[in-house]
């Protein structure tokens, strides 16, 4: 794996546990919809290839069928897989990262009842916490809420939670991040790969993608 590659993964992973109800200094392109049940039937129909994991039991909508490599060979010791669509050699160009057991059920809130006042709260926590630039809690479908969030290309990090920065995380470009339970309570984080910047289409793709995932 190159350096590329290395520094998204560990900016990808920084934040297992985070949420918002409000975007931070992420542009219009880069922010994710309330999703419709219209909207759900869209985006079956805008990705066409359905893939079906028999390893991890889910089904994902895709643009088109994916080459599947192992996460661990991007992230250690982590289980999931990577639907590569666009690649040349090992430099991954465009893919979708889908991570099983990505967070710990015990510790994240419900979703679902979470309050904005409580929200923003941990919003305000976990951003001093997180290389991330942005982050949003979604309905990622009529029924589920999600985390949605824009890595950083350079951030200042609190990573003892004292008040003050003691790390600066920098990547070449950024990443799209969501955090869900899925349909049968499977803990998930589905990451878009998109170099080397987020293309309006790519990000409109991959927010279609989450709202198609279902547990099997």
């Amino acid at each position: 794996m190159n350096k590329k590659a290395k520094i998204i993964a560990a900016l990808g992973l920084m934040g297992v546990l985070f949420m918002g109800t409000g975007m931070n200094q992420a542009d219009a392109k880069k922010k994710a919809p309330a999703q419709t049940e219209q909207q759900v039937k869209d985006a079956q129909a805008a990705l066409s290839y359905v893939y079906t994991s028999k390893k991890y039991g889910y089904t994902i909508n895709c643009p088109k069928k994916p080459n599947v490599i192992p996460a661990s060979e991007l992230y250690k010791d982590k289980e999931g897989e990577v639907l590569i669509f666009d690649n040349e050699g090992y430099d991954i160009k465009n893919a979708w990262v889908v991570i099983k057991d990505a967070f710990d059920t015990h510790r994240m809130p419900d979703l679902n009842t979470l309050n904005e006042e409580d929200g923003r709260k941990y919003l305000s926590i976990l951003m001093r916490a997180n290389g991330y630039e942005a982050m949003e809690l979604i309905n990622r479908t009529e029924k589920d809420r999600a985390i949605y969030a824009i890595t950083a290309k350079e951030v200042e990090i609190d990573t003892d939670n004292d008040g003050e920065p003691d790390m600066t995380a920098k990547a070449d470009t950024q990443m799209a991040v969501t955090f869900f339970r899925g349909n049968k309570g499977g803990c998930y984080s589905i990451q878009l790969i998109d170099n080397p910047e987020l293309r309006d289409e790519a990000v409109d793709l991959f927010q279609k993608g989450v709202v198609s995932f279902k547990e099997k």
